[in-house]
């Protein structure tokens, strides 16, 4: 690695890097960084002589991307020499030359728009108390696995392993941010500003509320408190970010949809003063180039390397004596892809079984039964076996170490779109080192083109999903799959190891519970 300018940013990935040394660039850096440089991983993966490559621009925002980032530079320094110095301070304010030219402002917005909503996790009308979700910054509660599981020997070290909600990322992020060392008190100064708003845990609840202005106020009264702001009115909204903990087609409803119940979501992403804004959330508009998506959080949160050695062994040495498995409910609307989701629930039902029953009905919401699930597990041959683990079921939101589970026991994970293109089960599976299989170019690489590679087929397989909806004859995605030549199911699983790892959000330190 050469030396660079102090004012230069270098992302290094998978043997690529990139110079940031442009102001818009170094906004984005400074934020992917924080998030993705928790745990430096470089070891892991064994990037020891990193080979300078150029990643060709895609857009004038997501050139300034590079897949997931392994370590950022400022310099000849890593993050880590700038907190050694200032790490006792309690503001977490690190020296004025380190921090130049890479100092956050967040704006102290007022609690309606954070904490308010947390403290209210239990009392939103008609919807599940969410203080469960919310507890340990964001992380959720841990796993309880009991003693007599053998999981609870798998699942190591046990302080990793959260329950944490998929929709968490915003106050996930903005607990992390607290700790950066390179914050500053003057909009003036900073290079880049942060707007804390707790989108999620606003909309979540008001999802299905009828009134278009119910859904909107919240938005709305931010854009209005942010108007009265000076920094704000001088930049415009540039070099600003904020982080959405939903998919982004749930802040997409026009701003001139007032009809009740006509539209779904609510308006915040159609603001026009918030256009200027870069949004950060788990699914983005591939065709916004102020939007970039974040890998849905997962379970697996390691407070050191030490930890993620461990895991990365753990799942290198599974017994995958499944072929396959599917993780998710049975869709019943004709949102996403609900055909393709029954033939895939359909084929695995039947793959391998003694009777070829099909344990579970279109007719219901909740017909899986013991005799059905014992059903899928019972096979001919466990070389074409596939098993399901039924969201609506078990409840895969309070209970994911059933998903974790049925990831390490099986070669390849199925990953049919749901309400969207992207699902959090597909960042489980890459963590349990399972093989993802795709069936649309919008689930992965398309979307995360800051965490993933740009050759899909180096850490997953695509299906066309028309011919496995296809009549009177789909394709037999199973046979197809156990037909998959050993050579290539290792080189996919050896790329996707470090892969996983690299996508683990690491556990904040003290963890705290919140709200009481």
């Amino acid at each position: 690695m050469t030396a660079t300018p102090s004012s230069s940013i270098v992302w290094v990935f998978n043997s690529q890097v990139l110079h940031c040394s442009t102001t818009p660039a170094l906004v984005i850096c400074f934020f992917v960084a924080l998030y993705t440089t928790l745990v430096n991983v470089e070891h892991l993966l064994g990037l020891r002589d990193v080979q300078t490559a150029t990643l060709p621009p895609t857009s004038s925002l997501q050139s300034q991307g590079a897949g997931g980032i392994i370590r950022v530079f400022l310099g000849n320094a890593s993050p880590t020499n700038v907190t050694v110095e200032e790490e006792s301070r309690p503001d977490h304010r690190g020296s004025r030359a380190a921090c130049a030219g890479r100092q956050i402002y967040v704006y102290k917005l007022p609690p309606q728009f954070n904490q308010k909503l947390i403290e209210s996790c239990g009392s939103q009308p008609g919807w599940r108390n969410m203080c469960y979700d919310l507890s340990n910054q964001g992380l959720g509660a841990q796993f309880d696995v009991p003693e007599s599981d053998p999981l609870a020997n798998v699942l190591l070290p046990r302080t990793a392993w959260f329950k944490t909600n998929q929709f968490s990322l915003e106050l996930l992020f903005h607990e992390r941010l607290k700790s950066y060392p390179c914050l500053t008190d003057d909009p003036e100064q900073a290079a880049m500003s942060y707007i804390p708003f707790y989108s999620a845990l606003d909309l979540t609840p008001k999802l299905f509320e009828n009134s278009v202005a119910v859904r909107d106020q919240l938005s709305e009264r931010l854009v209005g408190w942010l108007q009265s702001n000076r920094h704000w009115e001088t930049s415009g909204g540039k070099k600003h970010i904020m982080v959405l903990g939903r998919i982004v087609w749930d802040y997409v409803r026009p701003v001139n949809v007032f009809k009740p119940g006509a539209a779904w979501g609510n308006a915040l992403l159609s603001l026009p003063e918030l256009w200027n804004v870069t949004k950060l959330s788990i699914e983005r508009n591939p065709w916004d180039s102020e939007q970039m998506a974040i890998p849905y959080p997962t379970s697996f949160h390691p407070a050191s390397d030490v930890e993620m050695v461990a895991w990365r062994s753990t799942i290198r040495n599974a017994k995958r004596n499944k072929l396959v498995v599917f993780v998710g409910s049975p869709r019943y609307n004709k949102v996403g892809g609900t055909d393709l989701r029954r033939e895939l629930m359909r084929q695995c039902s039947g793959a391998g079984n003694a009777d070829s029953t099909t344990p579970w009905s279109d007719r219901d919401n909740n017909t899986t039964t013991a005799a059905g699930m014992a059903n899928i597990n019972r096979t001919k041959d466990p070389s074409r076996s596939c098993t399901m683990v039924l969201c609506n079921v078990v409840g895969c939101a309070r209970n994911p170490q059933a998903p974790i589970r049925a990831f390490l026991e099986a070669v390849f994970c199925l990953q049919p779109p749901g309400d969207s293109a992207t699902r959090k089960s597909f960042f489980d599976c890459l963590i349990a080192g399972g093989i993802p299989v795709l069936f649309d170019n919008m689930s992965a690489a398309q979307q995360y083109q800051w965490h993933l590679p740009r050759n899909t087929s180096s850490y997953a397989i695509t299906f066309n999903r028309k011919q496995v909806r296809a009549r009177p004859r789909p394709a037999s995605l199973t046979l197809s799959l156990s037909h998959s030549r050993p050579l290539t199911l290792s080189l996919s699983r050896e790329r996707a190891l470090p892969l996983s790892l690299s996508l683990s959000l690491a556990a904040s330190s003290p963890l705290v519970s919140f709200p009481s």
